[in-house]
């Protein structure tokens, strides 16, 4: 009796102390903080107590808690930790996971496979970059400013232009230095040449990788090192880019819907003279002959007052929209992705645009336990509409640009009746024809044809098996199919087609890409404390092109353009082109890591390519890496603020392929021209190129050391490292003997070096329940210089200014330096004379007679002036997430780079036909001599001879992307939810730069006036379901 008592009175107190809660459920759902969906698989444990739940396909959850208040804790691959507080089960959580994506648990996409982040031996960056897709046009949109050491220029801001990526520097003088592209699997190099026919009026720059819908994209993998990139061999030289899209997810059916609208203009404008104030320079440097025969007075000037701005004629507001749409889901068994796009972006370029159609299917299913296929098809339709090229300076003037910005403000772009005014009084030289008629570069925008059509099919099957446990056994098939044409077509009225009477040109080009690659992989773990990854296999890689190109000229009539190539009485020979090039290659790789701390990983690949005579054919490339996660030492474990440190250190050997088919042969021409040969009309062949059987690998050797710490439970992360690049046997143009028909020959003889540090920081200083800050910063810096042309030769000079030099580095300008202006108070027999001048008087340009001899010439008196390679690259920015607010900005910049302006050169040399900069108000004249300006002058011109004026810092800031957006909750049913996120974002919204072209952000070394950024305004909704 008494001990039942004693029971009944324990238990009914254990009751009491439990608060009546001893059988209450959590339940809740975990979603991913940055787009809403459900995480499928995220485990719940609570604090204290053993056990837990899983989510389900829903991201749902349950689990019973002994007592309220609880602590929850929730763990999912990718995700911050995150510890949860519950007060009340009334209602079920919301809980929502932030991307850690520096976590050592993190896999990481490599060449081949995938990786935990803490087991990597190389240099490795990761990109996840959700705001900056939802405005991107291509791939390389997102790249600049967000990894450390990539340093990535516009070749131009025409929508669908490509852009030049460099990672840790060039490596080529003549090949290419563009990285490797791996997009889900097919292996892509970013050549424009894919897609230019042959046409070669047209201006078309179309970019590769524009025919990929940036939305489509889940992450980006940039391997840096020779570790991360040599399994690519003869493709890694230059880096590695992996592309993975995203994928149907196990789970209900998603839906998500995009939209947005974009208004673009243009950034800066260049300060031009207006009609008087270039009518009273006519007045000061015409002839005498020049005023009599146009009749301008001071009177008529006077009259024109401000006159036409031909730069707001040349450029307007254009506004774009782009529409997106996918679904997809999974099971156990499978997962499906299906999206489809338009784009349509106008160019602040009259006349000019970008369209894409596109649309991808990634679907994969388990056939069996261990047997599972993959397919991936993307295919699209891109339309680019373009300006046209001067092939050769007219007048001057290198392109439409230029030639409308100095098109004299005196001249209307249209006649009073509203048609193209086709007389320019003050046009000279070339292009003036009987009765005064002259090209209008503005009407050219509407009256030339200048378009490419691209389509583009890119697909992948797979088929994995697992046999046994551990090994998976791979078969991937992959095709990438580009056909493009190009149509040209100038009217009579047109620059390009004026003095021929029209031109037309056709262009057509497929080119295609196969590939096949058979891999086997095996992991095994050993006594718990040796994990091995081995990975071998062989894959083949064929490339082919076939092109043609048809021109014609002289044409009765401009009605049907190019479609009528027939009808010009003036027909240029058609031309055809084939390649072919194959790469075989065996590839293998051993990653070991013991007790979970030290790494190795070893690759080797050898590749056999076509584009080498038999006797160079294969090229091997090994690489070494080591990794030591220290934190995992014992002497370390009770040091509580730092949660991973890794050091880390590699070694080997990379290749470069990218030099172009047949360079080891004598290639053969036909002389577009006919021979009479005993009264037999004959085509006659000629030899265009010297062979050279002994060409072989350009090869870079690289080693790297590198360091990853992870501090105050992940909150701070720093990636900093140091590496040396030595590319030796570089393909460069050496002069022959002249005996043997050619003034050079293409030989293995240069060697550049690169060598550099990087440093990375991202940071997440507030992390809350409903506020989320994170901010990320990275800095580079890159030394490139040539360390060996061979034994005949210490320089080769350029024709575009640029000096090749042992000890400087690549795109190193070389011209004249300005001293100044010659004064008064000099005496004219001590000023050096220019080779262009006779004489030289007050108020000219003076420049530093550099050996002495009283002339400046070329040959002389050119030294160093910079160049084109940035001393530091450097990036930054921020996100913040407030309950359903976002907000995100970056920056993107450049150090120490310089850039010819050689726009900005024709701008300064006055003229009484075209117009110039404002920079000439401020001239010298005889009361006005504290000026760096020359005197004005129609007599002579400096523009065939680069000095150092033009040579410009090219230096920037630019705040690449701004962007903020709220995320509104929309109940459809109690069980039925979808969100709809709104946001407005600002593209290229202020740069800070020197630099006074249009845009220092240019790929290569001259800006003759190339196409602008533009600075865009963007609205736009994403809805989920």
């Amino acid at each position: 009796m008494i001990k039942t008592l004693r029971t009944v009175v324990v238990l009914t107190l254990l009751s009491g102390t439990t608060g009546g809660a001893f059988a209450q459920t959590v339940k809740g759902v975990v979603k991913d903080a940055t787009t809403g969906e459900p995480v499928v698989g995220a485990t719940i444990h609570l604090a204290h107590h053993k056990g837990g739940a899983v989510t389900d396909l829903d991201g749902k959850f349950s689990i019973h808690a002994g007592k309220i208040p609880a602590t929850l804790t929730i763990n999912y691959v990718g995700y911050r930790k995150l510890t949860y507080d519950v007060y009340d089960t009334d209602e079920p959580l919301v809980i929502e996971l932030t991307e850690d994506r520096n976590s050592v648990g993190e896999v990481v996409v490599v060449g081949y496979g995938t990786q935990s982040r803490k087991q990597l031996t190389g240099a490795v960056a990761t990109l996840k970059p959700e705001a900056q897709l939802k405005t991107a046009t291509s791939i390389d949109d997102v790249l600049g400013g967000a990894v450390s050491g990539l340093n990535i220029t516009s070749s131009s801001g025409q929508p669908g232009a490509s852009s030049s990526v460099r990672i840790r520097g060039g490596n080529s003088i003549t090949g290419g230095n563009e990285p490797l592209y791996v997009i889900d699997g097919v292996l892509v190099y970013n050549s424009d040449d894919a897609t230019q026919t042959g046409v070669g009026r047209s201006q078309g720059n179309f970019n590769p990788l524009a025919t990929i819908n940036p939305a489509d994209i889940e992450s980006i993998e940039v391997l840096k090192d020779v570790s991360a990139a040599a399994i690519y061999g003869s493709r890694g030289a230059n880096g590695v880019i992996i592309v993975t899209t995203k994928k149907g997810k196990k789970g209900k059916p998603s839906v998500e819907y995009g939209y947005q609208v974009g208004v673009s203009s243009l950034g800066k404008k260049l300060d031009l003279l207006d009609a008087r104030q270039w009518g009273e320079l006519y007045l000061e440097i015409a002839t005498d002959a020049q005023k009599e025969a146009s009749g301008i007075t001071q009177d008529v000037v006077n009259a024109w007052g401000k006159g036409t701005d031909w730069q707001d004629a040349y450029f307007h507001t254009a506004v774009s929209q782009q529409h997106q749409l996918s679904v997809s889901g999974g099971s156990d068994q499978e997962h499906y992705l299906l999206s489809a796009n338009y784009t349509d972006r106008s160019g602040i370029v009259r006349g000019t645009d970008f369209t894409r159609y596109g649309g991808r299917i990634n679907y994969g299913r388990d056939l069996l336990r261990n047997l599972t296929v993959d397919a991936n098809v993307n295919a699209s339709k891109s339309t680019q509409n373009g300006l046209s090229t001067f092939q050769n300076s007219v007048n001057g003037l290198s392109g439409q640009l230029e030639q409308a910005l100095r098109t004299s403000p005196a001249v209307p772009v249209k006649n009073e009746d509203g048609s193209w005014n086709y007389a320019n009084p003050f046009e000279a030289g070339d292009l003036v024809k009987s009765g005064g008629i002259t090209p209008n570069a503005v009407a050219e925008l509407h009256t030339v044809t200048s378009k490419t059509d691209v389509s583009n099919f890119m697909g992948t099957a797979s088929l994995s098996w697992k046999p046994v446990s551990g090994l998976t056994l791979k078969l991937q098939a992959a095709t990438n199919v580009i056909h493009t044409t190009e149509d040209f077509y100038s009217p009579a009225s047109a620059t390009v087609g004026f003095f021929s009477n029209g031109y037309g040109s056709v262009g057509n080009k497929t080119w295609e890409s196969d590939q096949l690659e058979a891999t086997a992989t095996y992991h095994k773990l050993l006594a718990e404390k040796h994990e091995i990854d081995l990975l071998g296999g062989f894959t083949t890689q064929t490339t082919t092109s076939e092109s043609t190109v048809a021109a014609a000229a002289d044409f009765p009539n401009d009605n049907l353009g190019y479609h009528s190539l027939q009808s010009g009485a003036q027909r240029v020979a058609p031309q055809t082109g084939g390649l072919k090039s194959t790469l075989n290659s065996f590839i293998g790789r051993v990653n070991y890591t013991f007790n979970g701390k030290y790494n190795l990983t070893a690759t080797l690949r050898a590749d056999g390519s076509s584009r080498f005579a038999d006797s160079h054919k294969w090229g091997y490339f090994p690489s070494v890496g080591v990794s030591w996660n220290v934190s995992d030492e014992s002497f370390l474990q009770r040091v509580s603020w730092l949660r991973d440190l890794k050091v880390r250190a590699s070694y080997g050997t990379v290749g470069n392929q990218e030099i172009g088919d047949y360079q080891f042969l004598s290639k053969y021409a036909s002389t577009l021209g006919y021979y009479y040969f005993n009264g037999t009309l004959t085509t006659g062949f000629y030899r265009t190129s010297l062979s050279n059987p002994d060409l072989k690998w350009e090869t870079t050797r690289a080693f790297n050391i590198g360091a990853d710490v992870s501090l105050f439970g992940g909150r701070l992360n720093i990636t900093a490292d140091y590496y040396v690049k030595k590319t030796s046997d570089l393909l460069v143009n050496i002069g022959v003997e002249q005996t043997t028909g050619f003034s050079s020959q293409l030989r293995n003889v240069g060697n550049v070096e690169n060598s550099g540090v990087e440093l990375s920081v991202n940071a997440t200083p507030l992390q809350r329940k409903r506020l989320v800050w994170n901010v990320y910063a990275n800095i580079a810096h890159n030394k490139n210089k040539v360390t060996s042309l061979g034994d005949t030769q210490t320089q080769i000079i350029n024709s575009n200014q640029t000096i090749i030099r042992v000890g400087e580095a690549l795109g190193t300008f070389y011209g004249w330096q300005f001293d100044g202006l010659v004064q008064k108070d000099q005496s004219l027999s001590s000023v050096p004379v220019p080779v262009s001048k006779t004489n030289v008087e007050y108020g000219d340009a003076k420049f530093v007679d550099q050996n002495g001899d009283g002339t400046i010439d070329q040959e002389g008196d050119r030294v160093v002036l910079g160049s084109i390679q940035p001393k530091f690259t450097y990036g930054f920015g921020s996100s913040l997430r407030f309950r359903r607010i976002d907000f995100c900005f970056s920056f993107q910049g450049s150090y120490g780079n310089k850039l010819y302006n050689r726009l900005r050169q024709s701008l300064e040399t006055p003229s009484s036909s075209y117009n110039v900069s404002t920079a000439l108000l401020d001239r010298w004249t005889e009361d006005h001599t504290a000026t760096l300006v020359p005197k004005a002058t129609g007599k002579v011109s400096y523009t065939n001879y680069l000095d150092s004026r033009y040579v410009e810092d090219a230096s920037y800031l630019r705040l690449k992307n701004i962007q903020v957006g709220y995320t509104l909750p929309v109940r459809l049913s109690l069980k039925q939810k979808l969100f709809v996120n709104v946001y407005a974002s600002a593209q290229n919204l202020l740069t800070l730069t020197p630099y006074k072209g249009y845009d220092p952000e240019i790929s290569g070394v001259v800006d003759n006036g190339t196409y602008p950024s533009a600075r865009t305004f963007t609205f736009g909704l994403k809805v989920t379901y």
